[in-house]
C-alpha cells in the first residue's frame, strides 16, 4: 500500500487541482457573459454587483486597478493555471509545477494588488501547503518508477 501512497496522495492534489481549476473557468466565463449582457440571468446578477462593489471600494487604494471584466480574465488565468498545472503535474513535467506556482503567484498578487488580506489567504496558504506535497509525492513516485524499472529488469 505504501509503495502507491505517492501515486495516491499526486491524483488527489491533481484532482482537486483540476476541479477547482474548472469551477473558476466556469465561474468567470458565466459571470463575463452576464457582465457583458449575453444573458440576464437572475442567479449571477447579485455576483457581478458583488464584485462591481468590491472593485469599486478596492480599486481606490489598488496598485492596478481592475474592471470587472478584466478581474473575470484574472480569475479564467487562475483557473487555465490550475487546470493544465494539474494535467503536467500528474504526467511529471516540470510545467506543472511552474504553471501552479504562477497561480499561486497570481493568487499573492491580488491580495498585494488590493492592499488587503481576506479570508481567502486560507485558500493560498492551502494551496502552497498542497504544491509543497505534490513536488514530493511526484519525486517519490518517479523514484519508485524507476526501482521497479530496475528490479524488473533485473529479474
Amino acid at each position: 500500500m505504501t509503495r502507491y501512497l505517492p501515486a495516491i496522495i499526486v491524483a488527489c492534489i491533481c484532482a482537486i487541482a483540476l476541479v477547482f481549476g474548472l469551477i473558476r473557468i466556469g465561474v468567470s466565463l458565466v459571470l463575463t457573459l452576464q457582465a457583458i449582457g449575453v444573458f440576464d440571468l437572475e442567479a449571477f446578477r447579485e455576483p457581478v454587483l458583488e464584485v462591481q462593489e468590491f472593485l469599486s471600494v478596492q480599486n481606490s487604494h489598488a496598485l492596478i486597478p481592475l474592471s470587472p471584466l478584466s478581474y473575470f480574465a484574472v480569475i479564467a488565468f487562475m483557473g487555465g493555471c490550475l487546470v493544465f498545472g494539474a494535467i503536467f503535474s500528474w504526467l511529471r513535467k516540470p510545467w506543472g509545477y511552474r504553471l501552479l506556482f504562477i497561480y499561486l503567484s497570481t493568487h499573492a498578487g491580488l491580495f498585494v494588488n488590493f492592499q488587503t488580506i481576506n479570508p481567502k489567504i486560507n485558500i493560498l496558504i492551502g494551496g502552497i501547503i498542497l504544491l509543497i506535497i505534490l513536488v514530493f509525492s511526484n519525486q517519490r513516485r518517479s523514484f519508485e518508477a524507476r526501482s521497479q524499472k530496475i528490479n524488473g529488469s533485473q529479474a
